[in-house]
């Protein structure tokens, strides 16, 4: 046992006498850490000394875009998650962006599509579309994992999607306040010259009106060179002064005149660029606004002369029953404007269907399905009008001859008519001689004077909103079987139709009631008493009170239901 305890005693001795270098274990080598590889595609983009909107929408793009749209925009491939995310290349696995996903987070869909290459954002029209957009819908997992992105940002990130599909050059700056004059399908341009030329037209027009203010006359009656033109011939040789007054015209049959003949000029104008084809209608409507010079503008003093058309219009044929205007000897000239005002409407809708993009669903479907709810007829007058038993191109080729040929002939030919009527009516609606408090009376000279006076401001309020509202457009109809929509939009002049249908049965509400409406104010000057003479030429004159109220209740019903429509 002793010798055993020695041993052990020796043997301890000896290792203690051992260096530590000796009886630590040998270090093992770990190998130097590998650094990782990131592929160039995905570097941060480098910014230029002075960067645009647009350079500075790639750092936005790199920051909120790439995850998930790509370095090229071009959605999520599998060789860009391969690129890109490794291993974890599938994200909608479970317990990652699954169903299942942790809090926060989101479910990750599985195609996103690309952003940029030709084909791309075929939903968006113009940059204001594509802004909006982003703005209300990206992120994609904004709802559930904020901040939002700052609405500069957005501009910007705008701004290099145009710039990076090729719609934007470098040379020209994008300015938010012109991005519904930005097209995403077709290459930018600078307006500059154009907005230009805009400023030296409003000018000009500007001292005209001064110049014709501080005329006393347009030409004076008792001079010898005064010798009436065609337009001066078109006027009586003079009316009372009473009732030359704005507040009494309102100047309104003057400016539906004027409307008339601007949508007349500018429609010839884009009848060079429009082709009615359902494949290119669309596109040559964007053509119009976005590359032609001065198209932009053209196409809206169009329409928004079409729309000024159908409000004065109206205005007009109130004027003429709240002053009693509409009795003998000028009842077939109220049943004369009552017609122009119905065909300004249909004018307004077939021109509203010509833009044959994914806004007019509303004229394509429930517009001209109503005609099938009329008895017996309704089945031949919707392939009358429509051309076959559903909306294609039959039915933008005969939109397009009733709104470019047909209602535009009828419709000159009963201005004419009216016009005619106008002077053999005795002009003006007004009070005998005897019985008028004021007998002075203006000249044709000074009529035509005023009427030129208000031609040219309403010219100059016409450029100013459609240089800064430009014309509604949308994305081209691509298939007519895809038109389908949640809560189609009537054109503005309809939405108290649209509001009416949603109360009861198509035929009643949308094709019964507007009929019965328009036959009531056909009927105004056979159903009520005849205004007496001497009551004529003034505002609401006693006589005429049963008709007013009814014009009344009917516009305001009319309001009443769009206003609801609307909100």
């Amino acid at each position: 046992m002793r010798a055993v305890t020695l041993i052990l005693l020796l043997l301890s001795l000896m290792v203690n006498a051992l260096p530590i270098s000796v009886l630590a274990a040998p270090p093992v080598e770990e190998p130097d850490p590998t650094p990782m590889v990131i592929d160039p595609r995905m570097d941060r983009p480098v910014l230029p000394e002075n960067p645009s909107r647009a350079d500075l929408g790639s750092i936005v793009y790199f920051e909120y875009c790439l995850a998930c749209h790509g370095d090229q925009g071009q959605g999520l491939t599998d060789e860009y998650r391969q690129m890109a995310y490794g291993e974890d290349m599938d994200c909608w696995q479970s317990k990652c962006h699954a169903t299942n996903h942790p809090t926060p987070g989101f479910i990750f869909p599985r195609v996103v599509p690309p952003v940029i290459g030709e084909g791309t954002l075929k939903r968006f029209v113009n940059a204001e579309d594509l802004y909006q957009y982003l703005l209300l819908r990206m992120p994609y997992y904004k709802y559930d994992m904020p901040p939002e992105i700052p609405d500069d940002d957005m501009w910007n990130v705008t701004a290099y999607l145009l710039r990076i599909n090729g719609v934007l050059p470098d040379r020209i700056d994008f300015d938010p306040q012109q991005a519904s004059m930005f097209p995403v399908h077709l290459t930018a341009r600078s307006h500059g010259e154009e907005q230009v030329v805009q400023i030296v037209l409003l000018g000009s027009l500007a001292l005209v009106v001064v110049g014709l203010l501080v005329q006393r006359g347009w030409r004076s009656a008792s001079s010898p060179a005064s010798r009436p033109s065609f337009i001066h011939h078109l006027h009586p040789p003079s009316i009372p002064r009473l009732q030359a007054r704005w507040r009494y015209t309102l100047s309104a049959g003057g400016l539906a005149v004027f409307c008339l003949l601007v949508v007349v000029f500018t429609g010839i104008l884009e009848m060079f660029f429009y082709v009615p084809t359902p494949e290119s209608a669309g596109n040559s409507i964007q053509m119009i606004t976005y590359a032609v010079p001065y198209g932009g503008l053209v196409r809206g003093l169009h329409f928004w002369s079409a729309q000024a058309l159908v409000v004065v219009s109206g205005i007009h044929l109130l004027r003429v029953i709240f002053t009693g205007a509409y009795t003998q000897p000028r009842r077939l000239n109220y049943l004369l404007g009552l017609g122009l005002f119905l065909l300004s409407l249909l004018l307004d809708f077939t021109g509203y269907v010509l833009r044959w993009d994914e806004g007019i669903r509303w004229a394509l479907t429930v517009g001209t399905n109503l005609l099938k709810t009329i008895p017996w007829i309704g089945q031949a007058l919707y392939a009358f009008v429509v051309g076959a038993d559903q909306p294609g191109a039959t039915t933008l080729t005969r939109f397009y001859a009733w709104h470019i040929f047909g209602l535009t002939a009828i419709m000159l030919g009963i201005f004419t008519w009216h016009i005619f009527r106008v002077r053999r009516d005795g002009g003006i609606s007004a009070p005998p001689p005897e019985t008028r408090s004021d007998s002075h009376r203006i000249t044709r000279f000074e009529l035509v004077r005023r009427e030129i006076l208000a031609a040219l401001l309403a010219l100059i309020i016409l450029i100013v909103v459609s240089a800064r509202l430009p014309a509604p457009i949308d994305m081209p109809i691509q298939e007519i079987a895809s038109l389908g929509q949640a809560d189609p939009e009537a054109p503005w002049f309809f939405l108290w139709v649209q509001q009416l249908l949603r109360y009861g049965d198509a035929f009643w509400l949308g094709i019964a009631v507007p009929l019965g409406i328009l036959a009531l104010l056909a009927l105004l000057p056979y159903l009520f008493p005849r205004v007496p003479a001497d009551q004529q030429g003034r505002w609401f004159p006693r006589a005429g009170r049963i008709a007013q109220v009814v014009a009344a209740l009917l516009a305001a019903g009319w309001l009443v239901l769009t206003l609801l429509e609307l909100f």
